[in-house]
């Protein structure tokens, strides 16, 4: 983690006020000392979220998300924690380039580098004599060198090996280029599997290549597009298409605009709209909505302007909205799909249509209705049926407009409309409290003692002076890094220990999980020392059962005689100890 300096973090933590930056994200109201909200982490329908200004940290008292500003930006973006630190420093206004930062995965390390590979030397055909003709046909299409530059755009040559030749030449493993879809084996020898055509890359979250789309220019074959198989690092239903480019426009525009191809995708970005993603097709798999979801905006559906594209636009809504994501709809009338509309009518027209857009309950109203000759009694009928039970799912406010409408649209009795509606009964909201599972003391006692020390260096004084040891390694290892940052420091506090254990990736899950379970506005030292206490008799316990265990199995007189002194002793400090409590 460590491309920033630990300083240059606290800086940027230390500059940036947690209330205000997630009050950005979500709404927070003042209660008390703390903030609150709708925590955005789970389906939250209560202000359960508290964000503390004063500590600079937040906490989901239903989820137990917590952490410091760049944990909650982190989550919420779905990005990595340098790129969290980023977006908080450009928000306090402090300069931070990390603009070549990735994340890399370890595992696919050699096939990042390949795909990279294969990446430049289509780039480079595109450049050189034999790509003039792709190159002349993308000006033709608008594509300029900045969004060929932008999307890595290349060109695989009308050659059957060139490729092949160069990666074999590189000493790259037959067997893994032919997995990774770049070439097709033949024996012991092999071929290329895109040839003579426009190469656009797909990318990964990370900004990793990981598969192509390669399209014809010159009309010589008759698949338009052939697309990279699925592999180990490309499955087609976890990527969206330009997702790394429109991340932070996204964020910034508050909406994403979905559309079908890859080619309407960069004919919307060459225009100036930067937020736009592409399925790659019809369909939506649960991974694309969660990644979705997890973006917390609005998504307008520009799906193509067919009756696949409308039926399309309906299940792809549907999917959305079971997942609780808003959503709105875009037909754009007069052309096929956002890329012809685009030049048919330019982008002035296309940001009409953005503003015009209808909301997906619309939308499926107005679907609802299309081929359907509604002065025809039967079809009237069949349409005003699929209405209603479309309704069945929606609250009742959004039923009484909806029969009201088409009470007054068809001079239908709206009395005999709502007959045919069930209506819920509206009854006293009652939350659900599920039993809460045993816990095991220690662990929530030890857990406890460390949340104080990662919050206070006096608590470590005294947890050395009266208890200093831990029984599990984990535990241990985190009470020494704890040690090692207040020597460094000279103090320490909880926020920006979090961006300290970041590098430690035993110790993380153990801290988050603390902090996910605990929050303590008010510190005790006597509560702290009560904890220590009960910590100090689980483990003499512990040695308790070991020398009952020696005692019972042990054969050496003198031994047992021993360690029957050191029963007693414990005994006594057991009982001792409980006094004190």
């Amino acid at each position: 983690m460590q491309a920033i300096s630990e300083d240059k973090i606290n800086e940027i933590r230390n500059s940036a006020d947690i209330v205000s930056i997630i009050s950005d994200y979500i709404p927070l109201k003042m209660q008390g000392r703390n903030y609150f909200g709708i925590c955005p982490f789970h389906d939250d329908h209560n202000p359960s979220m508290s964000v503390s200004k004063e500590r600079q940290l937040y906490k989901c008292f239903v989820c137990n998300k917590g952490g410091n500003v760049f944990n909650f930006v982190k989550d919420f973006e779905n990005i990595s924690y340098i790129e969290a630190v980023k977006r908080v420093a450009d928000k306090v206004g402090i300069p931070l380039e990390i603009s070549n930062f990735r994340r890399e995965n370890s595992e696919f390390k050699l096939e990042y580098e390949i795909m990279d590979y294969a990446t430049k030397i289509f780039q480079n055909n595109l450049n050189s004599k034999e790509g003039m003709k792709a190159k002349e046909y993308l000006e033709k299409r608008g594509i300029t060198d900045k969004i060929i530059k932008d999307f890595k755009i290349g060109l695989a040559i009308n050659d059957r090996d060139y490729l092949y030749n160069a990666l074999i030449k590189k000493k790259y493993d037959i067997n893994l280029l032919d997995e990774l879809g770049l070439i097709t084996k033949d024996g012991l020898s092999g071929y290329d599997r895109f040839q003579n055509r426009i190469m656009i890359p797909l990318m990964d979250f990370d900004g990793h290549v990981v598969g192509y789309t390669g399209r014809i220019f010159n009309g010589e074959d008759s698949a338009k597009y052939i697309n990279t198989k699925e592999t180990k690092i490309y499955k087609k239903g976890n990527v969206l298409f330009n997702y790394y480019n429109a991340k932070n426009y996204i964020r910034s525009e508050k909406s994403a605009i979905l559309v079908e191809g890859n080619m309407d995708a960069i004919r919307v970005y060459s225009s100036g709209i930067y937020n736009v993603l592409a399925l790659m097709g019809t369909s939506i798999t649960k991974e694309q909505v969660e990644i979705l979801k997890k973006l917390h905006v609005p998504i307008i559906l520009m799906l193509d302007n067919d009756s696949a594209g409308a039926l399309a636009t309906m299940n792809v809504g549907r999917e959305l909205e079971n997942a609780n994501v808003p959503i709105k709809v875009v037909r754009l009338e007069g052309a096929k799909d956002p890329d012809e509309y685009i030049i048919k009518f330019g982008i002035d027209k296309f940001k009409d249509a953005i503003n015009n857009s209808i909301n997906y309950f619309d939308y499926k109203l107005k679907y609802l209705k299309e081929n359907k000759n509604l002065n025809n009694t039967e079809e009237l009928i069949l349409y005003i049926k699929s209405v209603i039970k479309m309704l069945d799912k929606e609250d009742n406010l959004t039923k009484e407009i909806t029969l009201k409408k088409l009470s007054d649209e068809y001079n239908i009795d709206y009395d005999t409309l709502k007959r045919e509606v069930n209506f819920k009964e509206v009854a006293e909201v009652k939350i659900k409290v599920e039993p809460k599972k045993e816990r095991n003391k220690y662990q929530e006692c030890v857990n406890f003692i460390l949340y104080y020390m990662m919050s206070d260096s006096k608590y470590i004084k005294i947890y050395n002076k009266q208890l200093g040891y831990l029984k599990n390694k984990d535990e241990r290892d985190l009470v020494t890094e704890i040690e090692y940052y207040i020597d460094k420091h000279g103090k320490i506090n909880l926020a920006d220990f979090l961006t300290y254990i970041e590098n430690y990736d035993n110790l993380k899950e153990l801290v988050n999980t603390i902090c996910g379970s605990i929050i303590i506005e008010e510190f005790d030292d006597n509560i702290f020392i009560d904890y220590l206490k009960v910590i100090s008799n689980i483990l003499e316990k512990d040695k308790l059962l070991n020398i009952k265990y020696k005692i019972h199995n042990g054969n050496d007189i003198n031994e047992q005689m021993e360690n029957i002194k050191k029963q007693i002793e414990i005994k006594k400090k057991i009982i001792d100890s409980k006094k004190e409590v």
